[in-house]
């Protein structure tokens, strides 16, 4: 449907992206679809079934994602140094036998604290896989190609977001215990991994420079690049407030609202398949406009849209929410993603890839349990506003970076 809305000139701007960019768009599809088949309801599982209160099950998600942040930098830069096929490939196996392990321990009502661990490693493994695949498109793709490889990203990822979240109702239909999906998505994250191993390595020899052992130290050289240190801040409060989008919305939606696991499951669904629809209409608004505006834009009407869901007080109002909050990821998520590449210099795109990576996971990271705090504390109508403000922050921010391209912190090596 999407595809006869876009005009054929837009069409042709994919059609001359690299073989390896759709390869890595049909990779993102599978992992994710392994991902939301179980991971955006294991924190409602646990509270529910294993009586782990909110509060935890935010702790859990932070410490995950912050784990995961921490490597976001570490792998891009690993990537820049060693080569992007490798890093990714060896992430992605390592995730198929974190995945069945989890599943192990759910059907076998494992410690919690095991299942915690286990979590905190997928965070872990994801931050290997994200910005190198990152790095790898931006390697294919220069230019004004950047912004329609990552489209294409876009709807890869989100095809297997709306398959995945479907897949909690075979639970029901063909009772299916929960544990043995994380089994099915170990199996998909495998075939997701073969895909990937048919993709020659993207890193131009020209970009290669030698360099001292990767130090902590090297992550302070980046401050000097002002303007990309704009940009990451503001990612880092855009990503804290869409964070919410999981732990906090279905925690809500459970307690507050009363919904049913089956009906969460619609809310992320209609998510993934709006993004499948709209995503090729959104690359041609985005082309038509520029990436600071449509980073600006998207921002103010993600905290809109957030805002709002305070106001919910049935399933479909809140399905309305979420409607209104995926138009706005839509937009802004390719955005943000050719920006970051965008001003990285030659040699340091998957660095940069990294540190994007790094801003967002620490947003996502922290987002679960200032989400949920809130959610115990406040009334409905004050938890969601309040944490609409990050949009409206990020947005200031994102206003305040000026053009690309020049790089001040090469001039203090």
């Amino acid at each position: 449907m999407a595809a006869l809305v876009a005009p054929q000139g837009l069409l042709s701007e994919f059609r001359v992206l690299d073989r390896r960019v759709f390869i890595l768009a049909v990779a993102r599809l599978v992992v994710n679809l392994g991902f939301a088949a179980v991971l955006p309801y294991l924190g409602v599982t646990l509270h529910q079934e294993r009586g782990v209160p909110a509060t935890v099950v935010g702790m859990i998600w932070t410490a995950a994602g912050l784990s995961g942040a921490a490597m976001q930098w570490v792998a891009g830069e690993i990537a820049d140094r060693v080569g992007r096929r490798p890093v990714m490939l060896g992430a992605m196996l390592l995730r198929t036998a974190n995945l069945a392990m989890l599943g192990y321990e759910i059907i076998h009502r494992g410690p919690i604290f095991v299942i915690a661990a286990l979590c905190v490693l997928n965070g872990v493994l994801r931050a290997f896989f994200d910005p190198v695949a990152s790095a790898m498109v931006a390697d294919l793709a220069v230019g004004e190609h950047r912004i329609a490889a990552f489209s294409l990203q876009r709807i890869g990822v989100n095809i297997g977001w709306a398959f995945g979240t479907m897949a909690l109702g075979l639970t029901r239909t063909f009772h299916i215990q929960f544990g043995q999906l994380f089994y099915a998505s170990a199996g998909v994250t495998l075939l997701a991994a073969v895909a990937a191993s048919t993709i020659t390595e993207t890193r131009a020899s020209a970009s290669i420079v030698l360099r001292a052992p990767l130090r902590l130290g090297d992550l302070v050289a980046y401050r000097h690049d002002r303007p990309f240190m704009m940009f990451l801040l503001a990612t880092f409060f855009f990503f804290l407030l869409q964070a919410q989008l999981y732990a906090t919305l279905s925690l809500y939606a459970a307690d507050h609202l009363h919904l049913r696991l089956t009906q969460i499951s619609h809310l992320y669904s209609l998510n993934g398949w709006m993004v499948v629809l709209l995503q090729l209409p959104a690359f041609y608004y985005i082309r038509r406009s520029t990436t600071r505006r449509v980073i600006v834009v998207g921002s103010l009407a993600y905290a809109t849209s957030y805002a709002l869901c305070g106001l919910a007080t049935n399933e479909l109002n809140l399905l309305v929410c979420v409607a209104s909050i995926t138009l706005a990821e839509i937009a802004t998520a390719p955005a943000q993603q050719t920006a970051a590449t965008s001003m990285a210099p030659v040699g340091r795109i998957g660095a940069y890839a990294g540190l994007f990576g790094l801003a967002q996971a620490t947003g996502q990271s922290l987002g679960p349990i200032v989400g949920t705090s809130l959610l115990d504390t406040l009334p409905d109508r004050l938890t969601w506003p309040l944490l609409a403000l990050c949009g409206g922050m990020a947005a200031l921010l994102y206003r305040q970076v000026p053009p690309p391209m020049k790089h001040p912190w090469e001039n203090h090596q």
